[in-house]
């Protein structure tokens, strides 16, 4: 048994979250190259140690005792990631734990998948991954400030043509593996992770900005299609502003202090019930029934954010 001193466990502690997060970066950077053609290995290879690091560095946090991460045997082994994940996440149903074993998975088997193409297929349950990771961070160790070199975002890629990769498996079997990779992740949402584009005429409330050009060339056509509401918004008030907290967390940490009347007061002084690209009233309700969109939950987020901030500096 090894017996070390607060201090020095604090210490290890720190070295353990600056090696995760060392492993995160790397993951991040090598899943936003396009120009390389072993992305999926290497986010998985990276984004795997770097959730190990974490959860030995949680265990051991939490136990106060560096040997919870050891073996008993004697062998000066330490716990591999499915041991951790095990302590870590008990339940079976646990989303960030599935998420885990999804990619772990890929990991193992990523020598076979040498196709770029497919990067784009796996790349929702990797932003779920990174947001898991990211979340998980921030809550349990929320003095350390994770984001300040990078936010944790996939890059949107083109997807590729992958009518002709057959020419490149190996193994006929690889083929199967990976139809049945994207089956699970099809069947599953709580494994991916999707952003989506929405176009907007209010220029301060665009992250991207596009411009309409009569004789620019190539021509791009803007299609208005019926909306399905229960998929452009399928949130009520009490979910969106769950998944508004959950997004808050990422940024602010657990102390964010978003509540339901802060989400109403959002609402009311940027006129978002009025606007159905956030909110959408049903007709012909007696009562006033309102749903909520994605990026009513981007949109109120960012708005907390900037003035979260802004009164933090105020207060300082």
């Amino acid at each position: 048994m090894i017996v070390i001193k607060t201090e020095e466990l604090n210490k290890y502690i720190n070295a353990l979250l600056n090696k995760s997060e060392e492993a995160y970066l790397m993951s991040i950077e090598i899943i936003n190259k396009p120009t390389i053609n072993y992305r999926t290995e290497g986010f998985c290879f990276f984004i795997c140690n770097a959730w190990e690091l974490l959860l030995k560095a949680y265990l051991i946090n939490k136990a106060k005792d560096i040997n919870v991460i050891n073996y008993k045997d004697d062998t000066n082994r330490t716990i591999g990631l499915d041991e951790c994940v095990e302590k870590v996440f008990t339940s079976t149903t646990d989303k960030t734990k599935n998420n885990i074993s999804f990619v772990r998975n890929i990991r193992n088997k990523a020598t076979h998948l040498i196709l770029p193409e497919y990067d784009f297929i796996l790349s929702p349950a990797f932003q779920r991954c990174l947001t898991n990771y990211n979340k998980f961070f921030k809550k349990q160790f929320p003095e350390y400030n994770l984001n300040e070199k990078v936010t944790p975002y996939i890059a949107l890629v083109n997807p590729g043509d992958d009518k002709d990769v057959s020419s490149l498996i190996l193994n006929p079997s690889n083929l199967l593996m990976l139809k049945k990779i994207k089956k699970e992740l099809d069947s599953d949402e709580n494994l991916t992770q999707t952003l989506r584009l929405v176009s907007t005429k209010k220029e301060q409330e665009a992250d991207i900005k596009y411009t309409v050009v009569r004789d620019g060339g190539e021509k791009a056509t803007i299609i208005n299609v019926p909306k399905d509401i229960d998929k452009t918004h399928p949130y009520t008030a009490t979910e969106v502003i769950k998944k508004i907290k959950e997004t808050l967390e990422l940024s602010l940490g657990p102390n964010h202090k978003f509540t339901s009347n802060k989400f109403q007061d959002i609402c009311k002084r940027k006129g978002l019930k009025n606007n159905q690209d956030y909110c959408y009233q049903f007709p012909y309700s007696k009562t006033k029934i309102y749903k909520y969109s994605d990026i009513t939950i981007e949109y109120i987020s960012q708005v907390y954010i900037e003035e979260f901030k802004n009164k933090k500096v105020v207060n300082n």
